[in-house]
């Protein structure tokens, strides 16, 4: 008999039962751990995870927020339509500073370095705009004119390698994966891709990284240690096609990805075989994150995972207790 999935530690429904499009955990000095869900109604709620209830409604706009990162100090979104809004975190709430509006009607997510505040920002034209956290523009990613016809870009990876090298992943339209170094702003290596990819992710440690795109296969990769090619190592087959996300946790040993059959997979990094198929979500995942820090109610790094059926779930898999 095959042995059933396991259930989520929690299910939280979001406010409205409003679909959720984009997840972030905050770790707060003073203990505060909170999940932030951006929904299809232009709101961020903020649950808290110690009683996994509503805290806080920002309203950021009125298009659905497709992405949404938090540090210490700020809230970072990006609506749907390319605008994109930074809020300072004050005693009193969430203060709105500074807004960026690009007119892109694109669905790629942008990324950020927050050591150094910068945010990489896709923009038709095969174009990623960089811009520092006070909304001002500082560069722009342009494919020179020999490259190969990407389209849009669809999906972005920061990366940080060893001896504060900056590079940035982006996957485009026409199936090419690029791989840029910040320092000078140019593509040092291309990798051909099965289809358009739609998220891509890279842990650091193992050299690898994975890709999800419309077809039933995630395929993954490497970045050479020595020379930065990038090179397509094996593919996974899934039973049925479309990712949304695919996302790695930061020990190495799991990743996961996120479907439009509202099945999340998880898979382990060492064998690169899938371990389960999680099947609580009844419409397509949109977004899966894990917690860089334990929760302290579970005592765990929590997995979380939002979708278009406006349920959020928690998880606890393969953790070393």
């Amino acid at each position: 008999m095959a042995l059933l999935p396991p259930d989520p530690v929690y299910t939280i429904r979001n406010v409205d039962n409003s679909p959720v499009y984009c997840l972030a955990f905050s770790f707060l000095p003073g203990g505060l751990e909170r999940l932030l869900a951006g929904s299809k109604n232009g709101y961020v709620y903020a649950y808290n995870l110690q009683t996994n209830r509503v805290q806080q409604k920002i309203k950021v706009g009125q298009a659905p927020i497709l992405h949404l990162i938090h540090t210490n100090s700020q809230l970072i979104t990006q609506e749907k339509g390319g605008v994109y809004k930074i809020f300072d975190l004050t005693n009193s709430g969430y203060k709105e500073q500074h807004t960026i509006d690009i007119d892109y009607p694109g669905f790629c997510r942008f990324d950020a370095n927050t050591k150094l505040e910068t945010l990489f920002v896709p923009d038709k034209e095969s174009k990623i705009h960089i811009y520092n956290f006070s909304g001002e523009k500082i560069n722009c990613l342009v494919p020179e004119n020999d490259s190969p016809k990407l389209g849009d870009p669809m999906c972005v990876k920061f990366i940080e390698f060893p001896n504060d090298q900056p590079l940035l992943l982006v996957g485009y339209e026409a199936g090419w994966l690029l791989l840029w170094d910040l320092n000078t702003s140019q593509c040092i290596s291309k990798l051909q891709t099965k289809e358009c990819p739609m998220s891509v992710d890279f842990h650091l440690e193992q050299q690898r990284g994975m890709i999800g795109n419309a077809s039933d296969v995630i395929q993954i990769f490497n970045i050479g240690r020595k020379d930065l090619s990038l090179a397509h190592k094996m593919d996974i087959n899934i039973k049925n096609p479309g990712i949304n996300r695919v996302c790695t946790r930061n020990d190495g040993r799991v990743f996961a990805s996120g479907g439009w059959d509202g099945h999340i997979r998880i898979f382990s990094w060492f064998s690169l075989r899938q371990l389960v198929v999680l099947t609580e979500h009844r419409q397509a995942v949109q977004d899966v994150v894990y917690s860089t820090e334990k929760v302290s109610y579970w005592n765990a790094n929590i997995m979380a995972a939002g979708g278009l059926d406006g349920a959020i779930t928690l998880w606890d898999l393969y953790n070393n207790k």
